[in-house]
């Protein structure tokens, strides 16, 4: 297998590279534009064939593409929601016109390319109230709050194009809020940095309140890794596994985690004064992403925040843990 990963130098992006390099896979291509590998661990980076290449220029992408001739694409290259609020156009330079550059490329190897994998979003969906059941599924309407949703809507509809055009199996996933390790970036960053304030020992108040689905990174990297290596045919959207909880339930459970791992200061977790409805989805349904990929893990909250701290633990008592 030869697998292209874009936008590896994020933290979704190493995980994933990180789970195929750990399950089998031998060698991985990733490109970025800043061809960073730093936050793939030291002992496979020699596995990481890097390359420097912006998805907003096709020229760069066509190239890309031809040299490596990729068995599998997984699309995680993007602009998220700050960048694309305060940078709309670019936004849409890289998030529509970057994703329709891939897949343009890809078409040329619909002979030997055996699956594409684009990362989509929850962003798509609209307010929870929007929905009336239980769970939320993969197939009620879209309604997103920002240009990032729609941009991500626009995605998926390239991927439905893509498969149509040329009958490569294609996935499109929906994470939600992803977080852990490398997590630093976006509005749902901030359930990453409660974490990091506790191995800090800095107070924190999160900007929003609400319920909130929570992935642990480590299973969304690997979602992306079964849905390109596992066995499927057609084109299927999946939302990726995770829990659904309250704010101040996370907050609090940080704080009873940090307990039990012996953190004998107890930092200060709040909801900000001014704090703002969460403005995404949540109790997302996972039988689907269950169904068609059995093998993508789903590891507890209370368990990823304790594999969380520990890192973050590590890391600042290297002084290289920062807010």
């Amino acid at each position: 297998m030869r697998i292209l990963i874009t936008g590896i130098s994020g933290c979704i992006g190493a995980a994933t590279a990180t789970h195929l390099l750990k399950n089998g896979v031998e060698r991985v291509v990733g490109v970025s534009r800043r061809n960073d590998l730093s936050r793939i661990c030291e002992s496979l980076r020699d596995q990481v064939v890097g390359i420097t290449c912006d998805i907003t220029d096709a020229t760069e992408v066509n190239q890309a593409i031809a040299e490596y001739e990729p068995s599998h694409i997984i699309h995680l290259a993007a602009f998220q929601t700050p960048d694309c609020q305060a940078n709309p156009l670019v936004g849409m330079d890289v998030n529509v016109l970057g994703t329709v550059h891939l897949f343009r490329a890809a078409s040329q190897l619909k002979e030997s390319l055996q699956r594409f994998v684009f990362a989509s979003s929850c962003g798509v969906y609209g307010p929870r109230t929007m929905y009336p059941q239980t769970t939320v599924a993969e197939d009620v309407p879209f309604f997103p709050p920002n240009l990032y949703g729609f941009w991500k809507v626009a995605g998926e509809g390239a991927a439905q194009a893509f498969h149509s055009e040329t009958g490569v199996p294609t996935v499109s996933l929906r994470p939600a809020t992803t977080y852990g390790p490398g997590r630093d970036q976006g509005v749902t960053s901030a359930a990453t940095t409660a974490l990091k304030a506790v191995a800090l020992d800095t107070p924190f108040a999160m900007p929003y309140d609400g319920r909130e689905h929570y992935s642990f990174v480590d299973d969304v990297g690997a979602a992306f890794a079964h849905a390109a290596i596992d066995a499927f045919s057609g084109y299927g959207v999946f939302n990726v596994p995770g829990v659904t909880c309250p704010v101040p339930d996370y907050l609090k459970m940080i704080q009873e985690v940090a307990e039990e791992m012996g953190i004998t200061h107890r930092t200060d977790l709040t909801i900000a004064a001014d704090a703002v409805d969460f403005p995404f989805i949540c109790d997302l349904d996972q039988t689907a992403i269950v169904n068609a990929f059995p093998n993508t893990p789903r590891t507890s909250l209370r368990r990823g925040i304790e594999k969380s701290l520990q890192r973050f633990q590590q890391l600042a008592a290297k002084g290289q843990l920062a807010i």
